[in-house]
Formats: C-alpha cells, sequence, structure tokens
C-alpha cells in the first residue's frame, strides 16, 4: 500500500507509429526504468509472438478462478473506455499484471495475523515519541494527493534502525505465510493518516512489492477498513486492532482504504518482500507491456448496459459514480480479528484460523 511511484502517463508509455521509438522510463505499476528503447510496433509484434489474444482466454487467468475472471474482465473493459490515453495504458499495465502475470502464493491473496509483542511495545514507544513532537513532519509525494488527503496529510514518523529490525523480525512470519523465501525491500512508516483521508484502490510496484504487511497501532477514531480483492473475485473489509498485521499479496490484489477516515489519527507500518529465486524484474515489467493489447488505445463505439465508470490517476482507480468510489463495496464481507487468533495463526477469506504457513494453510483447503 505504499507507493509514491511515478506512472507511464508521464513519458513511459508507448505511442503509435507516428514515433518510431519510445523512451521506456517507466514500466509501469510503478514499474522500474528499462534499459533501451520499447517500440510499439516491436512490442505488438512481440504479443503475437507469444499468442496472446484478446480478449484472454480463460485458462490465462492468475490464478483461473471463475471470480478472479469475472471481475477483471469486468475491469478491463471499463479500461477499453477511457479515453485518457496516459490513463488508459497505466489502467491495462495495472490489470493486466495483475490478472495474467503475477503469480499467487496462497489461496486467497491476503491473511490476518498477530505481529511479534516486543516489536509492537518497540513501535508504541515511537509512535508516541513522534505524535509529541512537534517537528515531525507531513509524508511528501511525488503526485497530487488533494482528492486522497483533503484535510490534512498523513504525518512521517521517522523510526530509524526500528525500521530494519521490522523488515528481520517480520520476514520469517512473510516466508511462512507465502511459501518462499523472501527479501526485504523496505518498511515504510510509521505513516501517521489524519482526519477525513483515504487510499484509492490500487497494486502495489510489481518488481519489489510482491509479499507485504499492513500493520497498525491504537489508532483514535472510528473503525477504518482495509479494502481487498481475494483471487476468488471477492472483496473484503478488514478491521485492524493494534497488534494486527495484514499479510497480502500486494502487486497481485486490488486494495486500497476508499472510505474516508472519521477520527484524528491512524498509524501504519508498511513491510515489503520479494521472492529470492527465480524472480527476474526486468523481465516481470516486460511480460506486462506484452500482455497489453494492440489496438488498447482504441474506445469501444457501443455502449455496455450497467457498466460503470472507471477512472484511473496515476496508479489509483476509483468509480465515482458508486457509494465510496469503488462498486464492489456493497456486496463486501466484514472481517475483524477473531477471538483466540494468536501469533503464528493466520486468518483468511474462507473464515478459518490455520497454523501461519504454507503447508498448514494448504492441507485444510
Amino acid at each position: 500500500m505504499e507507493r509514491g511511484i511515478r506512472s507511464a502517463a508521464r513519458g513511459g508509455r508507448p505511442r503509435r507509429r507516428s514515433a518510431v521509438h519510445i523512451i521506456c522510463t517507466v514500466l509501469l505499476l510503478g514499474i522500474h526504468q528499462a534499459a533501451g528503447q520499447l517500440d510499439e510496433g516491436d512490442r505488438v509484434a512481440e504479443y503475437r509472438a507469444r499468442g496472446h489474444t484478446w480478449p484472454p482466454l480463460p485458462s490465462d487467468y492468475i490464478p483461473p478462478t471463475p471470480g478472479w475472471q469475472s471481475t477483471f474482465e469486468r475491469r478491463f473493459r471499463q479500461i477499453e473506455y477511457l479515453t485518457d490515453e496516459g490513463a488508459k495504458y497505466n489502467g491495462f499495465m495495472s490489470a493486466v499484471h495483475s490478472a495474467l502475470i503475477a503469480p499467487n502464493f496462497t489461496e486467497y491473496g491476503w491473511g490476518l495475523t498477530r505481529a511479534p509483542q516486543d516489536l509492537v511495545d518497540a513501535l508504541a514507544s515511537e509512535l508516541q515519541r513522534g505524535l509529541a513532537a512537534e517537528d515531525t513532519p507531513e509524508e511528501q509525494f511525488e503526485h497530487p494527493v488533494d482528492d486522497e488527503y483533503p484535510a490534512e496529510k498523513p504525518l512521517m514518523v521517522n523510526i530509524g534502525a526500528l525500521a530494519n529490525r521490522a523488515m528481520e523480525e517480520m520476514l520469517p512470519i512473510h516466508e511462512a505465510w507465502s511459501g518462499v523465501a523472501l527479501k526485504p525491500n523496505n518498511a515504510y512508516g510509521l505513516r501517521v493518516y489524519r482526519n477525513q483521508s483515504n487510499l484509492q484502490m490500487h497494486v502495489d510496484e510489481s518488481s519489489t512489492h510482491v509479499i507485504s504487511s499492513f500493520y497498525t497501532h491504537d489508532p483514535e477514531g472510528d473503525p477504518w477498513p482495509l479494502v481487498i480483492e481475494d483471487l476468488h473475485g471477492n472483496t473484503h473489509e478488514v478491521l485492524l486492532e493494534t497488534g494486527d498485521m495484514l499479510l497480502y499479496e500486494s502487486s497481485k490484489c486490488f486494495h486500497g482504504r476508499p472510505k474516508r477516515y472519521n477520527g484524528r489519527w491512524y498509524s501504519s507500518l508498511f513491510t515489503h518482500y520479494y521472492p529470492v529465486e527465480y524472480w527476474d524484474e526486468e523481465k516481470v515489467n516486460l511480460d506486462a507491456h506484452y500482455w497489453v493489447p494492440p489496438d488498447w488505445h482504441r474506445v469501444p463505439e457501443e455502449e455496455v448496459k450497467g457498466l460503470e465508470t472507471l477512472v484511473v490517476s496515476e496508479t489509483s482507480f476509483k468509480e465515482p459514480e458508486c457509494e465510496h468510489e469503488w462498486c464492489a463495496l456493497k456486496g463486501a464481507r466484514t472481517w475483524e480479528r477473531p477471538e483466540g487468533l494468536k501469533f503464528g495463526q493466520v486468518f483468511s477469506g474462507d473464515g478459518k484460523i490455520r497454523p501461519l504457513g504454507r503447508k498448514g494453510e494448504r492441507e485444510e483447503l
């Protein structure tokens, strides 16, 4: 959920053949810079050489669950109707990576667990220090954020060496949940959201934010759900309390906090990891480009009854015609930490508590 990344709207999307070459300074999704140039004709040729078709086949979706496919068939259709080419290419890049390219490591894409108590205590001390200090700065962003933070921007409490400690202590938890060896990328926070904040739906950087967690501590305000789509096409609202960690496949599952926060503050720490083995950042990035359809810039003439308008800004998605600007919230299921959830256990989208670890999770599915 930690962002602040550049997008293809700032020069990274391929243009049509009127320009012979495009400098791919950004490979969307916050995706890393590519060396060299990407020609649109070569991109389309590679799309065809890989045997891609549009719309994608049911077997192209990862995972090939009916709900996941249905969710993205609708989202792809929404993106096709965008008229701003920068936003449209951004939308395709985010969606094809999530739906068709990124592997899934778990059954549902998210899980609720508990953080180590000694780390909870250390983070609590740093948070209180930062809130008491008069010089705690507001977070700085590279993109406009007035829509998400209309009243006050988040504060950023610098936790220093505790960030590295958090990444190291939380690493075994993320590895146990995902079932793969991971490399720490960064711990971001403590970000202190303030009144009327929201966070629009998005996926994180594909190259480095693969297995992540969201930690919260002692919010002072109304419950503020984290919204996440699972790998079966279901939408969940998860209410977190002090010491809770939401594990999630952050470049795979769309997530955010589209509802406005009503309260004084809400603190968060984000930790991000990516697989140690068989993870080629450049290939992951280019694969997304090569899945964007050849006629991505065409806007359909026919209207689709009941298809709500999608707005893409940078890497954020919203649906202004729906309450809280996200239509799937009307069918979302709300969860909070179940009684009895202990450190070393995980709770997920089927409502069951299991031992933290892929083996324990899979044995009961």
